[in-house]
């Protein structure tokens, strides 16, 4: 179910790197900002999204500094900051549906112990009748 968003993320970065053979970037650029992809893809497909978004912003400062080092073509720089920060939207969403969900399932458990402690006083005055009437034992 999760699959999908974590492709289309893949897809979405590897678009925007696509056309390095046209000489917008350089070969070692190039390079860098792919591993930069598959390390945010395999964050994201361990379900690591806080690492896919960290792994996210890394990519956005190599892509800055790709820039700022003359290594990458304006219009190429500014495609795969385009397809980061639809990626960045994608994952954010998913940390926090995660996030909730964890949260839910805390809520739930918290739930059922408290239940359970509510039955055991119950358990217990109904197994205590009939023994000590409070009579003379002696």
């Amino acid at each position: 179910m999760r699959r999908l968003p974590i492709a289309a993320a893949g897809v979405a970065l590897a678009l925007g790197l696509a056309g390095c053979a046209g000489g917008t970037y350089t070969t070692d650029t190039a390079s860098r900002l792919q591993h930069g992809v598959l390390s945010v893809v395999t964050a994201a497909g361990g379900k690591d999204y806080a690492g896919a978004l960290a792994q996210l912003a890394a990519l956005k400062q190599q892509n800055d500094a790709a820039l700022k080092a003359g290594t990458i073509a304006a219009d190429r720089h500014d495609a795969i900051a385009k397809s980061i920060a639809a990626v960045e939207a994608d994952l954010t969403q998913l940390r926090d549906a995660a996030e909730r969900q964890a949260l839910q399932d805390q809520i739930k458990q918290l739930q059922q112990q408290q239940q359970q402690q509510q039955q055991k006083p119950q358990d217990k005055k109904g197994k205590g009748k009939g023994g000590d009437e409070g009579g003379d034992h002696g």
